[in-house]
């Protein structure tokens, strides 16, 4: 099983409204979220182990998992309230981020609320705001060093300035992180964020030196590139018409996910022992997958038969 962590949510896109009344399109977010059920689309049998509200929102967020085929099996259902992100344009058009995230159900989980395996999950992922802020943060590293002799470790950064804008907290959480994991995937972006003017290749390489066995960096549109011991590998990216680009690193860390396990990866060693024409074939299927996503509107990630041919491939 891959076992997802983190946080579940809703985004409320607001419309400029006349008058007094303010309309909202919300939708279904959270970065974990999305990882498990792009796993699920993928023919994956995923799980996700996270605070979800006992509220009408939480109610829908199970509901969507029930519908995907995610296993509920390890999500802590609470009576504390479900995060909202309030989006809004400003006054020259900009987008603008509230976030309502204060003592919510998917950071107030603790060490207590940590699941028992009758079979421990084959790749366990972490992300997002729910890798830093506490209690859920201390939780999960618990849960990582508990399980890390046994199970494949990764971690997406995914730097969220919205719900903490310090970026040196960032930095921090994300050096602690690296030695404990085996799989990071993090975007140019990010690494801006967190590492300003610093070269990509180096912080790559830091981090393989800091105990990491594999880590990528996206690149949008242009791709990505993906870094081992003695082993670089440069995926350009697909040109699509782009309708938005929401969901796309979720959907890239899925097939990426996935695509391991097609390959044969099932512990530290097979990660370390990829081939770079593995490794290649790897980067390109989610590159491939994250361009799907990106065609259309929304966290709409790609199932299995609509990457079949570089499914196949992997092998």
């Amino acid at each position: 099983m891959f076992l997802i962590c983190g946080e579940a949510l809703f985004d409320f896109f607001g419309d400029n409204t006349p008058g007094d009344n303010v309309a909202f399109d919300a939708r279904i977010g959270g970065s974990p979220f999305n990882v498990a059920m792009g796993l699920a689309r993928l023919g994956e049998e995923a799980g996700f182990f996270g605070g979800i509200s006992r509220d009408a929102l939480g109610e829908r967020l199970v509901a969507k998992f029930r519908a995907e085929g995610v296993s509920e099996r390890y999500i802590l259902r609470t009576d504390y309230l479900t995060t909202l992100s309030l989006v809004q344009k400003d006054a020259n058009g900009s987008p603008a981020y509230t976030f309502y995230g204060a003592n919510a159900a998917d950071r107030m989980v603790t060490e207590a609320d940590l699941p028992d395996f009758d079979t421990p999950p084959a790749f366990l992922h972490v992300g997002s705001y729910t890798a830093l802020v506490e209690p859920v943060a201390g939780a999960l590293k618990t849960l990582i060093e508990r399980e890390k002799t046994h199970t494949l470790i990764s971690f997406d950064p995914n730097i969220r300035p919205t719900v903490v804008p310090d970026m040196g907290q960032w930095r921090q959480n994300t050096e602690v992180l690296v030695p404990l994991t085996d799989l990071i995937k993090v975007s140019d972006e990010d690494l801006e964020l967190i590492a300003p003017g610093e070269p990509v290749a180096g912080i790559a390489r830091k981090w393989l030196a800091d105990g990491a066995g594999l880590v990528i960096v996206t690149r949008g549109g242009d791709g990505a590139t993906a870094f081992m011991s003695g082993l670089e590998v440069d995926c350009p990216g697909i040109k699509v018409t782009v309708e938005d680009t929401v969901g796309a690193g979720d959907t890239f860390q899925a097939a990426l996910l996935a695509g391991l396990k097609q390959l044969g990866v099932s512990d530290r060693k097979a990660l370390e022992s990829l081939r770079q024409d593995s490794l290649e074939r790897l980067v390109e299927f989610a590159v491939k997958a994250a361009a799907i996503t990106c065609s259309r509107r929304g966290a709409d990630l790609p199932r299995r038969a609509e990457l079949e041919k570089e499914w196949s491939a992997l092998k």
